[in-house]
């Protein structure tokens, strides 16, 4: 039995003295894709950005099992893009952490090139790949910022909604990269969703909130082989 990336025990969740959530137990093992489901308003960027690290819990702990913090990335709703940059640029900054300064300063090495590269071209940007991220529409950057979330290459990936603003088609091409990406290394995606069908057709876990009761929460197991 492989050991969990990281653990949920008993947390609560509160804000502007409003509770959220009450007493939320998860184990996050590998190889699973998990989607947080709720209407606006019901806690799903506050519990993404409590088992980020980013917010404290009210009660209860986040025990993250990874082998280093860096294997933990985040594809945040207002993405923190480098606006006076182009794509690629923006791109290979998630291979910052594996690089010292001066080993960048003239340039990044052809390996991190050639996969940045290739994000972009599997997320449909590769005629964007020298534009500045200023003129990039909404969806554009979303997908700028999810390539660039796999150069650090994580194994516990945190997005959300990082699909707000993309069509159907374009928004299936980034989840289905970003679970190929990350399962097919052994990890798991924790992914913010609107969409029931997205739900449906990419998760295998769901954790629904109830904004009208913190204690109304409850993780469903989805079997896969009976969907559509």
């Amino acid at each position: 039995m492989s050991s969990p990336l990281l653990s949920i025990e008993g947390i609560s969740l509160r804000v502007d003295g409003r509770c959220l959530l009450e007493h939320l137990d998860l184990s996050i093992d590998p190889g699973h894709f998990i989607a947080i489901a709720g209407p606006s308003g019901s806690g799903k960027t506050t519990l993404m950005r409590t088992i980020a690290g980013q917010l404290k819990p009210a009660k209860g702990m986040v025990i993250n099992h990874l082998e280093s913090p860096s294997k933990l990335a985040m594809i945040f709703q207002d993405l923190h893009l480098a606006d006076g940059a182009t794509s690629l640029i923006n791109v290979l900054g998630g291979s910052l952490g594996r690089h010292s300064f001066f080993s960048t300063f003239f340039g990044f090495p052809k390996e991190e090139l050639e996969s940045a590269r290739e994000l972009l071209v599997k997320f449909g940007l590769k005629d964007k790949e020298r534009q500045w991220a200023s003129t990039l529409s909404r969806g554009e950057r979303q997908r700028v910022a999810a390539c660039r979330t796999l150069l650090t290459r994580p194994t516990l990936l945190l997005a959300d909604e990082p699909v707000s603003s993309l069509d159907p088609s374009t928004a299936d091409l980034v989840l289905t990269n970003l679970k190929e990406s990350i399962i097919g290394r052994n990890g798991s995606i924790l992914c913010s969703l609107h969409s029931d069908e997205q739900v449906r057709k990419f998760a295998d876990i769901v954790i629904y909130l109830d904004p009208s009761d913190p204690y109304a929460w409850k993780v469903d197991t989805l079997d896969k082989k009976t969907q559509k």
